[in-house]
């Protein structure tokens, strides 16, 4: 058997064709191994074996003209059917859409918590010892030290009280005795420091110590008593990095001093494993005292950073805690600084791998696995930890479509909806396209003008069409604004059914018109003549003659035509998209229909429930499968085929 035989100009050609199309094949085959997608690899890999067997060999004839649909009806048809058909009983969710090894890796990753302190370091990066892989940080923790501020000598004779006549907001009014200071009187409270003159102070008639000022009161000495104890600790405000503490009282005076708030550092290095204290004799510090250089430790190049920097981000470094605290960096050194800033943390959860369950450390929680796709914690059910995993859960997704109110109730009110909405579809636009094809039958003047603009809506891109009847029937539209009428054509449930069934007429009619008119000129004349003869009025011809031979040749294209619009999803979405909604919070709106309502569950809500759509997806192929069988059937269409 010859498998080129022809023409060589058409081998040749055929030879290119079947070569170059299994070369694209091919390497879309190895682009999908390459990112891991093996089953669409596998699927490129038999469709290759299918050109090469229908085109390079003469086994099947008819295969070489049926390969091409076969390969599109299995890539566009059969795999999303599958595929939609498979998740529908699976919880796939957001937050349930990794695998379940993908979930525990990333709990186990962002199962850490700040300190309860939220301590955090400005730390150097880089090595301790000889090991440069072995990352570890240098860092300065700072501890805050009283004492007498250098260089302040000011002195001032206070009394001590509250502001507003409130007694737990405390305050002293000063007085610069001795002339040191550049404020002879001031009024300060832990917060606020404000400077006083003459006029605003009432001064002590013997010592002239102010003793009153505007919304000042004084504490009374059986008060005084009663919190003696307390004052040696209170912090009064003064000058920037500076405040007031009081000394002991004489005669209701207490004797302010300024003191000043101090830094002091100890150094430490920490690497993977222990939390080293470094001698501030073996450190080099900058200009504020913090640690830049040390003994045994390397800094990091901008290089190394560079090279390290993925090891850097995971790295849990040791803290002067035991586990689970740990030291993570958090950000990397800015261009032109020494510094990266990290934070103590707590691994907070753990994983059992042989129990397979996730624990708090801190509560002492224990998570298992519910068997619906997460993690759940065993004595409060609703708390669960997230992300979870697409789980299967056999045919829960299509009882929840009955038994969850908040998705049956507005599930029924669509899926009512939807069925009017298609029937009412098909008999406007049938009736009317059937009207107007009998109308322009007639032999009137004009008549290839008059069929020429009854097609114009039909050749109008359906999507303009759409967004251009919403814009006439905005609140503020043309329509409201020709007529004059304040009609919520799109915001009321019952305007807004009848706004698309009437633009779904004007953009479906015209279809209906042109088989309607096809199929009027297939009836055989003589028959309406024959029935004149016999005595029939034109409407009697009409309805037991023409009407029923038109239903016999149309049936099947109304079936399809009600299959159409059972899914018409751009009317509703681009016209309504679906509202105005039954309330507050609803995915459902008045208009919506099985597809939009499926369209929006999937991904126009906070949480994309793919395998909730995929179970609505395949009741509506059941019912529209159904349906359109039937019409067939009773119709009888099929028949001529037998």
């Amino acid at each position: 058997m010859r498998i080129f035989k022809g023409n060589i100009y058409a081998v040749i050609a055929k030879l290119i064709f079947v070569t170059l199309a299994m070369s694209i094949l091919g390497y879309l085959m190895l682009a999908a191994f390459g990112t891991g997608d093996t089953n669409i690899a596998i699927f490129l890999a038999v469709c290759i074996l299918m050109v090469a067997f229908a085109y390079l060999t003469n086994i099947s004839i008819p295969l070489k003209f049926f390969a091409p649909g076969i390969m599109f009806l299995i890539a566009f048809v059969i795999v999303p059917m599958v595929f939609t058909l498979s998740m529908s009983v699976f919880k796939y969710q957001t937050g349930n859409m990794l695998s379940k090894e993908q979930a525990i890796s990333t709990i186990d990753q962002q199962g850490v918590t700040s300190d309860e302190n939220e301590t955090a370091y400005d730390v150097v990066l880089g090595y301790y010892g000889d090991k440069a892989s072995s990352i570890a940080i240098l860092g300065s923790e700072e501890q805050q030290v009283e004492g007498a501020a250098p260089g302040v000598t000011a002195k001032f004779d206070t009394v001590l009280g509250y502001l507003d006549g409130d007694k737990t907001k405390l305050a002293v009014l000063a007085t610069d005795t001795w002339g040191d200071s550049q404020y002879a009187f001031f009024l300060a409270s832990p917060t606020t420091f404000t400077p006083l003159t003459d006029a605003d102070v009432t001064l002590e008639e013997v010592n002239y110590t102010a003793i009153s000022t505007n919304g000042f009161t004084r504490f009374s000495k059986a008060e005084l008593s009663a919190m003696i104890e307390s004052i040696p600790g209170l912090k009064f405000k003064y000058e920037t990095r500076y405040f007031l503490k009081l000394g002991a009282p004489i005669k209701g005076f207490f004797e302010g001093s300024v003191n000043q708030s101090m830094s002091v550092y100890t150094y430490f290095i920490s690497t993977k494993d222990k939390f080293r204290i470094v001698p501030a004799a073996d450190v080099v510090k900058d200009g504020s005292g913090m640690a830049i250089k040390a003994k045994n430790f390397t800094k990091f190049t901008s290089s190394q950073i560079a090279k390290y920097s993925e090891e850097i981000g995971k790295a849990h470094l040791a803290y002067k805690k035991p586990a689970p605290y740990f030291i993570g960096i958090e950000t990397l050194p800015s261009p032109g600084t020494s510094f990266a800033y990290s934070i103590v943390q707590i691994k907070n959860i753990q994983y059992d791998k042989k129990a397979d369950t996730f624990t708090n450390v801190l509560s002492g929680d224990v998570y298992k696995d519910d068997g619906k796709g997460n993690f759940r914690n065993i004595k409060e059910t609703k708390d669960y930890l997230d992300p979870g995993w697409r789980q299967g859960v056999w045919f829960e997704n299509f009882a929840s479509l009955l038994s969850d109110t908040r998705i049956r109730d507005p599930l029924i009110q669509v899926f009512i909806w939807t069925i009017a909405f298609a029937f009412l579809t098909v008999m406007t636009q049938f009736a009317l396209g059937l009207l107007v094809a009998i109308a322009m039958d007639k032999k009137i003047r004009g008549r290839g003008i008059y069929r020429s603009l009854m097609i114009l809506p039909y050749a109008m891109p359906s999507i303009m069409s759409i967004l251009i009847w919403g814009g006439m029937l905005d609140t503020n539209g043309a329509i409201n604004s020709l007529f004059n009428l304040d009609v919520q054509w799109l915001q009321d449930p019952w305007m807004a059914k009848i706004s698309v069934l009437l633009v779904n007429l004007w953009l479906g009619f015209p279809y209906f018109y042109l088989i309607a008119a096809g199929s009027l000129q297939a009836i055989p004349k003589e028959l309406a003549e024959s029935a004149g003869i016999d005595g029939a009025n034109p409407r009697q011809i009409f309805r037991l003659i023409t009407l029923p031979l038109l239903l016999r040749m149309l049936t099947p294209l109304l079936v399809a035509s009600f299959a159409f619009n059972f899914n018409n999803f751009n009317i509703i979405y681009l016209l309504t998209g679906g509202g105005p909604s039954f309330e507050f919070g609803s995915v459902a709106g008045a208009t919506d229909i099985l597809i939009s309502y499926t369209y929006k569950l999937a991904f126009d809500t906070t949480i994309q429930n793919y395998g909730l759509a995929s179970a609505i997806s395949v009741v509506i192929f059941i019912i529209v499968a159904g349906m359109s069988m039937y019409g067939i059937r009773k119709s009888k269409v099929l028949d001529d085929f037998a």
